[in-house]
């Protein structure tokens, strides 16, 4: 019954089912590409998509928002308001913006009250929104002023109140200093800030410690309702508006469009508001969240590449055995009468066969495997949602994957076909030659390929984006450096395969034992049969061995940059009493050094400089050890053993400051030494050009240099047993919270090492090497078990001849595995040596690129050596069982049957 059904059944349909483990093969690689490629494409577009999400969902309010500032008076107030809003809108045209307006007189000195022989100063201010913003601490909100004679009702905050020795229900006069105008004041409540590190109350130094020291010392602000403030203080009046979008709904489609629109803000506000200024930085934000994105999706695409090519020549290998076993069945049909279109269209119709229902499967199985892939937990942390249902989008490049698969499929056999049947008979008596691609030299010209790939690659600060058209794309040949190398070096360690196989074979040709000498003469006079799964082992190696290294790089990029922006363990704000006690009785808090941070100015530009107890400051300073040629207590020694009364000040500099002689810090000039150079300064953000001395030296040089310079200190430093700081982190922020201090001040390496990883960007790269990595793993075993079942296959006659002499199963199993070792030792060795080479060349740079920033720490090349080592022992693992199956299999064959079944052929 089987057979009437099948011989029923269309030429095309029985011919593949004759094939059936072949056939098998090339349908699983194909569906393997197709979902794997399907997977790194959906996995890339919603990696990327939520970490544009994310970061404009925690873009800082100075990255985002848009600031106005304008001298104005009471009569021109309403109308310059109602044009900085409308000018404001214009810009943000879809984005919801809010607008808020803070205006504050100008300076009132405090009756009866003097400091050091000067009047202490306060102002007046109204703030929309601050209630909504603050905490009554005792009393009331202030009500309108009903004349311009009555006393005027304010609120203070808590540490204004505290500085000036007021409280709720007290009165005081203050005199204004451009009018002389006096004006009675009734404090009626006392407010809290609900979070003074608020990005909103940047600039607002008054309104969040209630005390401003410069040239005069101010107290406040008194805070009264609006129509009190432009009712009585009409003079010398500046306002500043702040806009902050609602960038929750904006698409990452959307970002280079509205940064166009949103550069447009300053114009559109100075066509109602001549003598406004306008500050915004929304606009350049999202210019680089979309050169990110597109440098993520870029970074994402190598692991598609390298599958790509991978998945190609699995195909091909499949394709090219297909070819070979039903060479002499094409001749015979075209001795037949059967000609190239007929044979073409059998061709094409079995490919198509194979192909055609792996289109419509992969984008089903996509999802299931990125649900996998995120169940992993450096991936779950971060949030990415892995797609639920494929989109048109997915159909299309799996109908585009199988649609080529099925033409590589097609072609070796069309190939095939132009060979007559003598032909055929002539060419199987010849040994195999090498391949028509490597006799022309394209394995030179694909090394020239990838070498410019390579160098454009580490050449280009982003490196996968180029400009087509004027706008930001992807660089075809850069984003396919690491494939091209791959594939390079693959092609270019087939060579040994045959100078291995003659060395083996001349070095086993008189030692006892049949199996290492059979072994190697199967090898030397077939070396294009074994050539093929070398290339293919080797490639999956070294992706697989590629993909770790990137992701192994790319964590210790990810610490390097919090270590580096923290400079200690734990990095906390000074409170007044503060000592090295205060911390060292924290959790887990090994040591503890003070410390200064000020902007000054060096070689005409601004600088951070940092000074600390040098005494201890090596014991906390996390400086990388590529970043200096000496070690942090070298450098803190210098600093510490140069201080002496009359010298310039010794610091530690960044490159650019290497030949400062002196810096300014307010009107202090203080000349200095350079006794040390980092390529980047440990506390300070990356690319910042930035100073570092000695807490007790800068204080002595200050003293000299300015009379009254005064260096307290504003931080504390600490190093943590075991580096673990969440303890002493979360100890501190309560004690900032209970001053009224912010916990956001406190800068914990953990904390931001976690942020670090948990970016979806960066599980997004790593979720994308796991992906490739396990697929090319997969094709590497089933490239492997299919070639060596069919070459088995092709010598089960001799095995059979083998048997029937006795060999045994050991003897079998050895043969095979001396003749795998040439295939295996050849692609383990050269598949790891291959992928450090090339992961040196481009891993670093990819790294870089994938930060999207310039001006960052350099990216230290980590290769996991562990997991290296146990990932080629599981390889051989796996080959060594598919061995040993192969081995017993043909083992227990009759050996009667098989002689027999090759008399009748």
């Amino acid at each position: 019954m089987v057979r009437m059904v099948r011989t029923r059944l269309p030429l095309v349909v029985r011919r593949a089912l004759a094939e059936p483990l072949l056939l098998a093969a090339a349908f699983g690689s194909i569906l393997l590409a197709t979902t794997a490629i399907s997977a790194l494409l959906l996995h890339a577009g919603s990696a990327t998509q939520a970490g544009v999400r994310r970061a404009l969902d925690t873009a800082p309010l100075a990255a985002t928002a848009t600031v106005v500032t304008s001298s104005v008076t009471a009569g021109d107030f309403a109308e310059t308001d109602r044009a900085v809003r409308a000018g404001i809108a214009h810009a943000h045209r879809e984005v919801p913006v809010r607008v808020a307006v803070r205006v504050e007189s100008a300076s009132y000195a405090l009756k009866g009250q003097d400091l050091g022989g000067q009047p202490v100063l306060t102002r007046f201010a109204t703030y929309e929104g601050l209630d909504g913003r603050t905490d009554l601490v005792s009393g009331r909100r202030p009500a309108e002023a009903k004349t311009k004679t009555a006393t005027v009702e304010a609120a203070l905050s808590e540490p204004a109140a505290r500085a000036m020795g007021v409280s709720t229900g007290d009165e005081f006069t203050v005199v204004g200093r451009l009018d002389g105008e006096p004006a009675r004041v009734r404090v009626t409540g006392v407010f809290r800030l609900r979070d003074p590190d608020d990005p909103r109350w940047k600039g607002e130094d008054l309104l969040r410690n209630g005390t401003q020291t410069g040239d005069f010392t101010s107290r406040g602000p008194l805070v009264v309702p609006a129509g009190t403030f432009l009712g009585r203080f009409a003079t010398g009046l500046s306002a500043r508006w702040l806009a902050e979008p609602d960038l929750h709904r904006l698409s990452p489609d959307r970002l280079r469009p509205f940064s166009a629109s949103v550069a447009g803000a300053s114009a559109a506000v100075r066509a109602g508001c001549p003598r406004c200024a306008v500050t915004e930085t929304l606009s350049g934000t999202l210019l680089r969240l979309d050169r990110g994105a597109l440098v993520a999706r870029s970074t994402m695409l190598v692991p598609v590449l390298q599958l790509l090519v991978l998945g190609a020549y699995a195909l091909a290998l499949t394709a090219r055995l297909l070819a070979e076993h039903r060479r002499m069945e094409t001749a015979l049909l075209r001795s037949r009468g059967g000609g190239s279109p007929r044979l073409a269209a059998m061709a094409a119709g079995e490919a198509l066969l194979i192909a055609l229902p792996c289109a419509p499967a992969a984008p089903f199985l996509a999802p299931v495997l990125l649900r996998l892939v995120s169940a992993f937990p450096w991936i779950e942390a971060t949030g990415v949602e892995p797609p639920r249902t494929p989109d048109g989008a997915t159909f299309a490049v799996a109908a585009a994957v199988a649609l080529a698969c099925a033409a590589m499929l097609a072609a070796p056999p069309l190939l095939a076909a132009r060979r007559t049947y003598v032909e055929e008979q002539a060419a199987r008596g010849r040994a195999d030659r090498p391949g028509l691609l490597q006799r022309a030299g394209a394995d030179v010209a694909l090394l020239v390929l990838a070498a410019l790939a390579v160098w454009r690659l580490r050449a280009q600060d982003a490196s996968e984006t180029a400009r087509l058209g004027g706008e930001l794309g992807l660089d075809p040949l850069v984003g396919a450096g690491p494939a091209l190398a791959l594939l390079c070096g693959g092609m270019a360690a087939l060579r040994l395969v045959p100078a291995v196989a003659r060395i083996a074979e001349r070095a086993t040709r008189r030692r006892p034992g049949f199996g290492p000498a059979l072994a190697a003469r199967q090898v030397s006079r077939r070396p294009a049969r074994y050539s093929g799964p070398a290339l293919l082992l080797t490639m999956a190696m070294a992706i697989g061995v590629l993909s770790l290294t990137t992701a192994a790089t790319w964590r210790g990029a990810q610490e390097d940059r919090a270590r580096h922006l923290a400079g200690a363990g734990l990095r906390v704000p000074a409170l007044p009493g503060d000592d090295a006690r205060t911390f060292t009785t924290l959790p887990g808090v090994a040591d503890a050094v003070p410390a200064h941070r000020a902007t000054v100015v060096a070689d005409g530009a601004d600088a951070t400089l940092i000074a600390a107890d040098a005494a201890h400051l090596g014991r906390v300073l996390l400086l990388r050890p590529d970043l200096s040629e000496l070690s942090p207590a070298t450098l803190a020694s210098r600093l510490a053993g140069s201080a002496s009364a009359g010298r310039p000040l010794p610091v530690v500099v960044t490159p650019g400051l290497s030949d400062a002689v002196r810096i300014t810090a307010g009107t202090a000039t203080i000349p200095i030494t350079v006794v040390g150079v980092v390529a980047a300064m440990p506390g300070t953000p990356e690319g910042t050009p930035a100073l570092l001395a000695d807490l007790a030296a800068l204080r002595a040089a200050g003293a000299k240099g300015a009379k009254g310079a005064q260096w307290p200190v504003t931080e504390w430093w600490l190093a943590a047993d075991g580096h673990d700081t969440t303890r002493a982190a979360a100890a501190r922020a309560a004690v900032l919270a209970a001053s009224g201090r912010g916990r956001g001040e406190v800068v914990d390496v953990a904390a931001l090492t976690a942020g670090f990883r948990d970016d979806p960007t960066a599980a997004g790269l790593q979720g994308a090497l796991l992906l490739g990595f396990a697929a090319a793993l997969a094709f590497a075993v089933l490239g492997f078990l299919v070639n060596a079942a069919v070459a088995a296959r092709e010598r089960r006659g001799e095995f059979a001849v083998l048997g029937a002499l006795g060999v045994s199963f050991r003897q079998t199993f050895g043969l095979l595995a001396a003749e795998q070792s040439f295939v295996i030792g050849l692609s383990l060795a050269g598949g790891v040596a291959l992928a450090v080479a090339v992961s040196a060349a481009v891993v670093p740079p990819m790294v870089t690129a994938g930060h999207a920033t310039g001006g960052g720490l350099p990216v230290l090349l980590h290769v996991p050596w562990p997991q290296v080592a146990a990932l080629a022992a599981a390889v051989l693992a796996v080959l060594l069982v598919i061995v040993a199956g192969l081995a017993r299999s043909l083992h227990r064959r009759e050996p009667a049957a098989a002689l027999r079944a090759g008399e009748a052929s």
